[in-house]
């Protein structure tokens, strides 16, 4: 008989989100492999579930491991699951290239499906848009980021991210910049856990809203992006347009289209781009 492998999802916070076929495959399996034995095994106690043979597979030693590890199982015929610390494995977490070293040694690989943050958050977001573009963390680079903004903003579909507390600020900031502030938002915050909260509302709200709170900044967050379609974003009034070009006489243009994307709650880098077209 050939070694399975089961990929199993983990409750995010509340440990009563584990499902039944989660619990009865943990039992049933030889090896245990999870990017921290200290973490799993406290979720193994609370279900009563004895197991010796847990081995640790994280981001950092994941290709390194995975092929002695596995021939090493396999050698015994026996079953294999995979967990991360929380949630499903393989989205924004390790263990696709354990999956792919599995499927070349012909071990057959399972789904133990579960908790997901990302599914969790969305569905209860209120947007009706069937398609949606999941991005993990930004990079750390603020350019590179900022590219990444410009691609939701041009795509018009949701955007699903994750985002540590000290980013967030950044992160809504930047979203009123290079998307537009009036962008509707939809944050959810220590999902399933006890002090669970949502946000939903503009990113310029969201962005005062924690920036005079910094005491919500804390835990770990899921943020929807969801920009406005292309018939939906309003055409600059004239005032707005007379405004820019009599402030651009006598300022910069890029100070004049900051002061006006302030006043009249505007994308700043779009006004930035009519002025410099009014030039041309």
């Amino acid at each position: 008989m050939s070694s399975k492998l089961f990929i199993i999802a983990t409750p995010i916070g509340n440990l009563g989100d584990i499902t039944l076929r989660a619990i009865e495959t943990l039992k049933k399996t030889e090896y245990i492999l999870c990017e921290d034995t200290r973490h799993t095994r406290k979720l193994l106690n609370h279900f009563g579930i004895k197991i010796n043979k847990m081995l640790s597979i994280h981001q950092h030693n994941e290709k390194e491991k995975s092929e002695i590890l596995l021939k090493n199982i396999i050698a015994n015929n026996a079953d294999i699951a995979y967990m991360t610390d929380a949630g499903t494995p393989c989205i924004s977490d390790p263990g696709g290239f354990l999956i792919n070293v599995a499927r070349n040694l012909g071990i057959e690989v399972f789904s133990i499906p579960g908790p997901s943050a990302v599914i969790a958050a969305y569905s209860i977001s209120g947007i009706t848009d069937s398609k949606f573009n999941f991005y993990g963390f930004l990079p750390n680079k603020k350019k590179n980021s900022e590219d990444l903004l410009i691609k939701i903003k041009q795509e018009q579909h949701p955007a699903i991210l994750y985002e540590s507390p000290n980013r967030v600020l950044a992160l809504l900031e930047s979203i009123c910049d290079v998307i537009d502030p009036s962008t509707p938002m939809f944050i959810a915050r220590e999902m399933t856990k006890i002090y669970e909260t949502h946000y939903s509302d503009s990113a310029e709200n969201l962005f005062n809203f924690f920036k005079s709170d910094i005491k919500s900044l804390k835990g770990e967050f899921v943020i929807i992006i969801n920009p406005l379609k292309s018939d939906d974003r309003e055409v600059l009034t004239h005032q707005e347009i007379e405004m820019l070009k009599m402030l651009s006489e006598d300022l910069p243009l890029k100070k004049a289209a900051n002061i006006v994307a302030k006043i009249f709650k505007r994308n700043k880098k779009d006004l930035y781009k009519l002025g410099l077209n009014n030039k041309k």
